[in-house]
């Protein structure tokens, strides 16, 4: 893709910078654990979204906080840059953070007494938080989870129509630099999941997730004014890469239990 292109394609997903990962990372998150699901998870996720695919509402949390800002912290936990989760400093009550919240919707999706629609919109939610408590930015507390640490990148102030920042590049910038399309991408995820035998860790808890997800927050971040260069990108799409295919992975084991296998 030419930087021309890509400037373009920044313009039309502009909106979702700095909200977890853009809805192309959330749709091929989404695409990835489709691949993974059981037979009774599929009949699951049917039974809640009818004749919908779980890319088409990766999504959806992100745009019902438009409309509930107070749904705004669910999305993400702040994690001192370097720390582990505590959950008493870090998601205090009335734990409102991504890694409760994960666990919290969990237990309405397998409550088989909780209604469809509340179990449509628990797995509505999950879908979406897994793969954001695996954008590492979204798990630190430092500069606005990044936000307020603006960068050029591959030599470019802009990322749309604004200025480019840590988390903005990291939530889209970098996966529209491939140049694939959704599905392409997570076809290539797929290769990484065989290649790296990625399906080994499928499992663990949110507080794990979002611990790991800290530790490599660490490594990319850079200082307020930095160019983050092809050296970056080539050294740091490795990371985005394992970590939308593990979150792929996990959101599809995390389901197959919610529906008994």
């Amino acid at each position: 893709m030419g930087k021309l292109r890509i400037i373009a394609a920044l313009l039309l997903l502009s909106p979702s910078l700095g909200w977890g990962w853009g809805r192309e990372g959330h749709r091929i998150i989404a695409m990835v654990a489709e691949q993974h699901l059981s037979p009774a998870a599929n009949v699951m996720v049917q039974s809640l979204l009818g004749n919908k695919r779980l890319d088409s509402i990766a999504s959806w949390a992100d745009d019902l906080r438009e409309k509930h800002p107070e749904t705004g912290p669910w999305h993400y936990v702040n994690i001192p840059l370097g720390g582990r989760y505590d959950a008493r400093r870090d998601c205090p009550p009335p734990r409102s953070c991504v890694v409760e919240k994960i666990t919290e919707f969990s237990l309405v999706l397998r409550d088989k007494t909780a209604s469809r629609r509340e179990r449509a919109e628990a797995l509505k939610f999950i879908v979406h938080f897994v793969g954001d408590i695996h954008q590492p930015l979204h798990t630190v507390g430092e500069e606005q989870d990044g936000n307020d640490i603006r960068v050029r990148f591959l030599g470019h102030s802009l990322c749309g129509p604004y200025d480019c920042n840590l988390h903005g590049v990291w939530d889209t910038s970098m996966i529209l630099h491939a140049g694939l399309r959704t599905d392409e991408y997570a076809e290539r995820l797929e290769e990484l999941i065989e290649q790296q035998h990625l399906a080994a860790q499928s499992g663990g808890t949110p507080e794990q997730w979002a611990n790991e997800a800290t530790k490599m927050a660490r490594s990319a971040w850079v200082r307020d004014g930095t160019d983050l260069d092809e050296e970056y990108y080539r050294r740091e799409i490795i990371v985005v890469n394992w970590q939308l295919a593990r979150a792929g992975l996990r959101l599809a084991k995390l389901l197959n239990d919610a529906s008994g296998n």
